[in-house]
């Protein structure tokens, strides 16, 4: 079927020809030719405008001939021309055609020609039709944020294991399992350049490091040389060494052995900023405890998500799927390789995508609920929420209402809100059933 159309055929004489094409389920092509004669005027209008307010040496004001105007101004003339025909031709033809466009336009203009037409093509993104079926009854499952007594002494060795003071050690000249090994490391990653690190302190077994590494120094001895080559797994979480090897001339400089300081309640108040032990434990609880119900409430609302855009298969706009890679791959800016290497880059965005394109569908969705049940706020809760937003952020009202002066920044906000009391009202109208917990979890719980 053809899904071009043109605009109709009463259309004035001088006025823009828009050919509308269908590429995608949310993606449209507008071909656009603007006359000859409008072109002319406009650019006519331009150069009468130019030598008005030009002051060029051998001419009186506003007196300088046209063509030398056209020596002299032609090209800036003809880009602002250019501009201003497109962007007043697009904005026609998206009214016309009532097309509600997302993200950015991509346009493909030829070169201004005075007394030829113009015609150039863009494509856009448009927001899908949506029609919300059934949405209130999903069945979600929600994990246990019960905390474990393992999970209290594993975090208090971790804070142990971070103020524990290093020993020289004299008495012998191998590494063993646990030593602190100071290292000469020159890395190489296939087709890069080798890069040099000196002193770099790595716990032989303690898991920062490839294992491979790790367990190639127990048994080596002070002073010692070694060549390795280390393969990275698929999945490493580095997209520049995922699936890579990498090469590492290691010199062995110095051992020493962590000694780590009384678990005691001095411990606790020199470093845990509690009285006693006991306190730090249940303070470190407490703390597990929260993340665990936050990621349990996360997960939550993820499966209803999954549920919603599995019930209603929309299409993810590509610019919009794109802006989203762009804001994750952002978050991850600080575990980006080194001189943003394009092809891990690339494979990085690929990994990202299934994801941003989930997401897409999700806030589609939930701006759809919001527009139909009303939930989208209006201008009193926006400013209440912005007077709530200081108070969290320990701002003054004042700083953050300037932040949200701007139209766009007021938008987001009103989106955001909408989309968050969305989520709200299918989490309240969803079947939550907990995890049933294990009745030796039960029974550690109960004992304390």
């Amino acid at each position: 079927m053809d899904a071009s159309k043109e605009s109709p055929k009463d259309t004035p004489k001088d006025s823009p020809m828009v050919t509308l094409e269908e590429i995608g389920p949310s993606r449209r092509r507008l071909q656009v030719e603007i006359p000859a004669p409008t072109v002319q005027a406009e650019v006519d209008r331009a150069f009468a405008q130019v030598g008005r307010e030009a002051r060029l040496p051998g001419f009186r004001p506003g007196k300088a001939p046209r063509r030398v105007l056209e020596r002299t101004f032609g090209d800036r003339v003809r880009r602002e021309v250019l501009g201003r025909l497109i962007e007043e031709s697009f904005h026609h033809a998206v009214h016309e055609h009532q097309l509600a466009v997302i993200g950015t336009p991509e346009i493909d203009a030829d070169a201004l020609t005075p007394g030829d037409a113009l015609r150039y093509s863009v494509t856009v993104d448009v927001r899908p039709v949506i029609a919300l079926g059934e949405i209130g009854s999903f069945d979600v499952v929600r994990p246990s944020s019960i905390i474990t007594d393992e999970e209290v002494e594993r975090v208090l060795g971790s804070l142990r294991d971070s103020v524990a003071q290093l020993r020289p050690i004299s008495d012998r000249q191998v590494v063993e399992a646990g030593d602190v090994v100071t290292l000469n490391l020159t890395s190489q990653l296939e087709g890069a350049e080798p890069v040099r690190r000196e002193s770099v302190l790595l716990e032989a077994g303690g898991g920062s490091f490839p294992l491979a590494l790790e367990r190639q120094l127990v048994g080596q001895h002070r002073g010692a040389h070694l060549s390795l080559e280390v393969p990275y797994p698929a999945n490493y979480q580095n997209a520049s060494l995922a699936g890579r090897s990498v090469h590492f001339e290691v010199e062995v400089v110095d051992l020493r052995a962590k000694e780590l300081p009384p678990l005691d309640d001095e411990f606790a108040r020199d470093h845990g900023r509690s009285d006693t032990l006991a306190e730090l434990r249940a303070r470190i609880r407490a703390d597990l405890e929260r993340q665990a119900a936050e990621r349990a409430d996360g997960a939550v609302r993820d499966a209803i998500l999954d549920q919603l855009i599995a019930r209603h298969p929309i299409d993810a706009p590509v610019s919009l799927v794109d802006r989203r890679c762009d804001a994750m791959l952002a978050t991850l800016e600080g575990r980006l390789p080194a001189g943003g290497e394009e092809e891990a880059l690339a494979s990085l965005r690929e990994q990202l995508r299934p994801r941003a394109e989930r997401d897409v569908r999700a806030d589609l969705l939930l701006d759809a609920i919001a527009e139909r049940d009303g939930l989208t706020p209006g201008e009193e809760e926006i400013g209440a929420e912005i007077e709530a937003l200081a108070a969290r952020e320990q701002q003054s009202p004042e700083r953050v209402r300037a932040l949200y002066d701007r139209a766009e920044a007021r938008s987001a906000l009103r989106v955001r809100l909408g989309r968050q009391r969305a989520l709200e009202r299918l989490v309240s109208a969803a079947r939550i059933v907990p995890v049933p917990v294990p009745e030796e979890v039960a029974v550690e719980n109960q004992s304390r």
